[in-house]
């Protein structure tokens, strides 16, 4: 422009006038090929009764991508049912071309070792500010997932204000619209299924998530879930974002929106100044919303930060400030009206008033979609200004906060914790390794003996120091957690948690461990993989196969070999062969029934170790019968239910799932020779309705879906275990079942505690 006016020459001119054109009309064609969600989908993200599944979700993102330099389209892996999950990195298109460079900017500033603090102020200066947003892990929340095409639409096509087009200069900002998309998919088709019908609104009546449904968000250290590992692959190894937002929903007849800081108690192996940033920024989205006349915005309350679990959390200890949005549901898409006089107090709230921590209450009203869309919209872009107006600050403090967890294990208690691989389950010792290494903690290893002051531990040891980047997340898994004794007054009982209260990992794991509090040297290999135990068959003659008891995995062996028709056996008494002693529960199996080939795969899928034995006396070792297995399934979403089918294909077990029909179906013997209930109420198993506090979930569902086992499925149950010789295995409450129906001798003097 500057060498239109100054230039004389008509062609230079005539050259530059083109030019100008054809950038101003592609700039015009360019947007016209990006279609807004409304034109995408043919109505506005969040109208009543209109939403979005998964699938389309993606094609809109696909079609983002396509059309604009700004968003990166990337899979991030499969889901359990084999769905593809994707994030969308927004950002500048200089800063897209360049994401290499800022993605190990922020490696560099990960690892405080070896940078010094005017290198990381300098990297503080040049970097960009990682964003991740992850939306509607559960999947009756559905509206984040419909606000992330919203969001990104208006970014990209210059549609959002100019302080958060800006901000992209700063910030590379990772959106997730669904990390459940299998649920995300299966929420809709139920909705539209039963939309208009008197059944329009009822609880879909299976699990949203194939096993965990809810408890997908109570997964985030042990890493269960494809979900889970997807999400922190790229959290804790690919791109280390400096802020991670879950966005939830939460009920209806309270606040309209809880944002961070959590209530008490915190968890004190949090870096303080994590606390002070969600303050920060928590506080800036509450007053966004208040300029916007948004009511109804509550912090401090409902929710602690405490436990490792959430994905919402599970960044608290790597140095990320970690935050937590819930608002307010509607029945899926369709509006709901909540009477003023229904508005009640909830936690943090004696009574529904005005609250230093909330202080512009919602008073009723029509509730909808396109409200929550709303207030997520606005809390999102909120982020993402803040996060570009403190993007020095938050960069340098990452930097900080890895150096302080550094600094702090260097000082010792706890130095390092001690972890022999050779153990009672060894394989499970090498699988908890692999769960910490998933969480980004180095894991070193020693295969000398040694000495720290008058101990002496083992050869082949696992050892983490604690003086890395994530040594707090080490830390707070390992120690025993000790629920603070909070109480309103000294006569009331204390308050319950919210969620989990305890979580030491090696106890849930069944493995031993040392913690050594003070420094000493020690030399170790770091590892990049779990470093199993490798394993083997012996290579001698002889009748038996044998494995040690003990390794979880023998259950696995035992299901492979019947599968195959191999007689399996377990010793009864102790064996010794050639001076190696074998505990009662051994698994032994004839050593001509497999071929190398199939016993050498299974030796190296399991990492077991397979012993060849001879003459063992027939007295000593029983076999194995093979069993038919039923596992209750209600038609009220159990999420323990969905655990127990995990647990029993990770073990490849066989099992029928068991419905309220087959209960009433005479001669179960005929098909099961175990049923097992998961834990639920007896109500639940009797009559398919909760009791209690939970009645008021009790909405109705189309006919096949309703009730529950009944007085008929009680009967047949006594007579398959009294007459006919089943075995039934009840859980958790379902015990209290056992003992009520089925008349057993004892008295559950707790029940009622």
């Amino acid at each position: 422009i500057i060498n239109i006016f100054t230039t004389r020459d008509p062609v230079m001119i005539k050259s530059l006038l083109i030019l100008f054109f054809f950038l101003f009309t592609t700039q015009i064609i360019f947007s016209q090929f990006i279609k807004s969600p409304g034109e995408f989908l043919g109505y506005r993200v969040g109208t009543d009764y209109k939403i979005a599944d998964y699938e389309t979700i993606q094609k809109y993102f696909k079609h983002l991508a396509e059309n604009s330099e700004k968003l990166r389209y990337e899979e991030i892996g499969k889901s359990t049912l084999g769905k593809e999950m994707f994030m969308a990195i927004i950002s500048t298109e200089d800063n897209i071309k360049n994401l290499e460079k800022y993605r190990d900017i922020v490696k560099e500033l990960s690892d405080p070792r070896n940078l010094s603090d005017e290198r990381a102020g300098y990297l503080a200066k040049e970097g960009k500010v990682v964003v991740l947003v992850t939306c509607n892990i559960h999947s009756t929340e559905i509206a984040s997932s419909q606000m992330s095409m919203e969001f990104a639409y208006d970014l990209i096509a210059d549609k959002a204000s100019e302080k958060s087009i800006n901000a992209l200069n700063d910030v590379i900002f990772i959106l997730m619209p669904s990390i459940n998309p299998d649920g995300t998919t299966m929420i809709v088709d139920w909705y539209n299924k039963y939309l208009g019908t008197e059944f329009d609104g009822s609880p879909l009546p299976y699990l949203y998530h194939k096993y965990a449904g809810h408890n997908n968000n109570r997964d985030w250290f042990m890493f269960n879930l494809f979900e889970t590992k997807n999400v922190v692959d790229v959290a804790f190894h690919k791109w280390l974002p400096q802020i991670w937002l879950d966005e939830h929903q939460m009920g209806s007849t309270s606040a309209r929106l809880f944002v961070v800081p959590y209530k008490d108690p915190i968890n004190p192996n949090v870096h303080p100044m994590i606390w002070q940033w969600q303050k920060v920024l928590g506080a800036l989205t509450t007053l966004r919303l208040e300029q916007e006349d948004k009511t109804g915005v509550i912090d401090h309350a409902y929710f602690e930060g405490w436990w490792q679990g959430p994905a919402s959390d599970c960044g608290l200890w790597h140095n990320q400030i970690a935050l937590l949005s819930e608002m307010a549901s509607c029945n899926i898409a369709s509006p709901i009206y909540i009477d003023p006089n229904e508005v009640k107090a909830t936690s943090g709230l004696t009574t529904y008033d005005l609250r230093t921590n909330y202080p512009h209450p919602w008073r009723g009203g029509w509730w909808r979609l396109r409200d929550i869309v709303d207030y997520e919209l606005s809390l999102t872009f909120s982020l993402l200004e803040s996060a570009a107006e403190f993007k020095e600050d938050i960069l340098f403090n990452y930097y900080q906060m890895g150096k302080d967890a550094v600094e702090q294990g260097k000082l010792g208690n706890p130095y390092a914790i001690i972890i022999p691989r050779d153990q009672n389950d060894h394989i499970t010792t090498s699988k908890m390794i692999e769960i910490l290494q998933a969480g980004a903690v180095e894991v070193h290893f020693t295969e000398k003996e040694f000495r720290v002051n008058n101990t002496i531990y083992p050869a082949d040891s696992y050892v983490i120091f604690l003086s890395q980047p994530n040594g707090k997340y080490v830390k707070d898994l390992f120690e025993e957690q000790r629920y603070p004794d909070l109480r309103a007054s000294k006569k009331e009982d204390p308050i319950n948690p919210y969620d989990v209260a305890g979580w030491t990992l090696p106890y849930l794991m069944g493995v031993k461990h040392y913690t050594i509090d003070k420094p000493f040297e020690l030399q170790t290999t770091l590892l990049s993989d779990a470093n199993y135990k490798k394993g083997f068959v012996e290579n001698k003659q002889g009748k038996y196969f044998i494995a040690h008891a003990g390794p979880n995995v023998n259950s696995t062996l035992i299901n492979r070999l019947q599968k195959a028709d191999v007689p399996v056996y377990w010793n009864i008494e102790k064996l010794l062969i050639d001076e190696n002693l074998f505990k009662e529960g051994s698994v032994l199996f004839p050593s001509d029934e497999l071929s190398s080939d199939e016993l050498n795969k299974i030796v190296n899928d399991l990492n077991i170790q397979i012993y060849s034995a001879d003459d063992i006396d027939s007295k000593k070792i029983k076999e194995l019968k093979k069993v038919k297995i039923g596992i209750y399934h209600p038609f009220l979403a159990n999420m323990d239910e969905g655990w127990t089918r995990l647990l029993f294909e990770n073990y490849e077990f066989d099992f029928i799932q068991i419905f309220n029909k087959d209960m009433k179906e005479k001669d179960l013997k005929k098909r099961y020779d175990v049923i097992i209930i998961p834990d639920m109420s007896t109500e639940v198993i009797k009559t398919g309705k909760y009791g209690g506090e939970y009645k008021r979930y009790n909405r109705p569902k189309p006919p096949e879906y309703e009730g529950g086992i009944e007085k008929e499925g009680v009967e047949n149950l006594k007579q398959f275990i009294e007459k006919d010789g089943g075995r039934l295995v009840v859980l958790g409450d379902a015990c209290n079942f056992a003992i009520e129906e089925l008349e057993l001798r004892i008295r559950n003097v707790l029940k009622d505690v």
